[in-house]
Parts: C-alpha cells; structure tokens; sequence
C-alpha cells in the first residue's frame, strides 16, 4: 500500500511512443502531474517552444490546450471532454489555482503558463522563424484587430485571421449559414497552411472543434487561445502586473467584468473543494 501511495503521489514521467503521421515520426519526453483525472504537464515557457519546434522540425501535428480551474470542473463533469483534454500533446498549466492544486496533491510546484504569454512567445517565435500563422475565432472582430496589432508589433509576420462559425456547446455550427462559414474556413486554413493555428472558441467549444477538426487540417499545429484574442485586440484590459504577482487576477476580472462572477467563484471555490475531495477519495466529483 505504501509503494502504491508514494507511486499516486509522485510527478508521473512518460516517453511518448513513436508516432506516424504523414509519413513521418516524432518522439519527445514528457513530465505531467494528474490534476482531477486531467494530465498537466509539469513543464517551463522555454521547454514548451524547444517541444513546438521539434515538432514543426518533424513535420507532427500537434495540439496544445490551456487548462485552467474552470476547464478542469467542466472535465469532471464530462468524461468525453476530459478524455479530449487528454488526447492533447501538451497541456499547459494556465492558472495559479493549478499550482495550489499540485502542491496540495503532491508537494510540488508546478509552474504556471499563461495562455496569452505563449501566445505571444509563440508569435515572436513564428516570426523569427518565418512560419505562417492563422488566427480563428475571437468575439465580434477580435481576430482582425488582433491580427492588425500583430502585424504592426511585429513586422514580417506572415499572418490571417478569420472569425469563423458561431459553434454550440458541442462544437458545431449553430445553423446553415454558421455550416457555410465553417466550411469556408477550413478551405482558407488549408489554402494557407498555417505552421500553427490559434483557436479562441473558448473553452469547451475550441478543445472539442480542435479534437474533431485536426485531422483534416493541413497545419502543423493547433493551440486553443480561450479569450487571448480579447487581450490582444484591447477589448479586455489586463490586470495590472502587481495582481499577477499576487495571483489575484481573478479579482481585476470580477471587478472589470462583473457578470463572469459564477465563472470566477468555480475557480477560487468549487475547483479548492473538488481537489481536496479528490485527494482523499481520488475520484472527481
């Protein structure tokens, strides 16, 4: 019982198979802490660029999701989106309620990622690099503003952007005309053939149309963004860099945007609650 606990209790380590795609194969490490059934990776900024540029060396297609507290509780709650969240080849940890997690469950720290920094990392490194880039989704014309500031903050970067199809919570079209659209982006994305895809449906509708669509994507990568775009085009304003450091971001949200009031409360209370039931029964709610 004892080598089982300490077994339950220690960072997991895997090796990935050799995968074949497209003819061709990648094979890459990877540390992950299991946080309510959903594997995280234990990993840094520069770990998580070094891993993208082997894969677009090796031709892998791959997805990169940004779990965060909220995302875990609609998880627990739903074994197909989780096992979606798993299919992922990395999961970064975007949110500090992660890290108070893996120190409660494990006595580690795991180290926080936020969503839009990789973004923007990743767009530094796109740019240096000369990959292409396509940017799907977004609220109203968040996509266009946040393709219009990138290029200006970033000059030479090879850049598109499109809106997309409104999705339900399932990931397809709410309509005919949303069908339309979302054939329409598909042949632009292909046309294209972007070395990475930003996705921001939000969560769950950007994991699940990433899960159904990649596939049939020629791109040779997928990142679901949530509300990076939002950040980027200047339609949210960001929190000030002292609430980061104290991990209150939550708090600027809630004052800024009081209506994602129930959204904030399942990341600083219910998500605290079902980790610590998990803990002690190891299973989710």
């Amino acid at each position: 019982m004892k080598k089982i606990k300490h077994n339950l209790l220690k960072f997991k380590k895997i090796e990935y198979k050799e995968v074949k795609r497209q003819k061709m194969t990648v094979k890459t490490g990877r540390k992950y802490v299991n946080i309510l059934d959903v594997k995280i990776d234990s990993t840094s900024m520069n770990e998580v660029l070094t891993t993208i540029g082997r894969f677009w060396q090796s031709k892998y297609k791959f997805s990169l999701f940004t779990p965060n507290p909220e995302i875990l509780i609609e998880a627990g709650r739903n074994k197909d989106y989780r096992k979606i969240l798993n299919s992922a080849d990395i999961n970064i940890p975007d949110g500090v309620g992660l890290n108070f997690a893996c120190k409660f469950l494990f006595g580690k720290t795991l180290k926080i990622i936020p969503g839009r920094k990789l973004f923007m990392e990743l767009i530094e490194k796109s740019r240096k690099e000369n990959k292409k880039v396509f940017l799907l989704g977004g609220l109203g014309n968040e996509a266009a503003l946040t393709k219009e500031k990138l290029e200006r903050d970033f000059v030479g970067l090879n850049i598109k952007s499109l809106k997309g199809p409104k999705l339900d919570r399932n990931a397809s079209p709410i309509n005919r005309n949303e069908e339309k659209l979302l054939k329409e982006a598909v042949e632009s994305i292909n046309n294209f053939g972007p070395d990475v895809l930003f996705v921001g449906f939000g969560a769950p509708k950007q994991e699940k149309w990433i899960y159904k669509w990649l596939p049939k994507l020629e791109v040779g990568g997928v990142v679901a963004v949530g509300g990076t775009f939002s950040y980027i085009s200047d339609n949210f304003r960001l929190p000030p860099g002292w609430m980061e450091r104290f991990s209150i971001e939550w708090l600027w949200r809630l004052l800024y945007e009081p209506k994602r009031v129930l959204r904030i409360l399942k990341a600083v209370i219910v998500f605290p609650l079902k980790v610590v039931h998990y803990k002690f029964y190891r299973k989710t709610l």
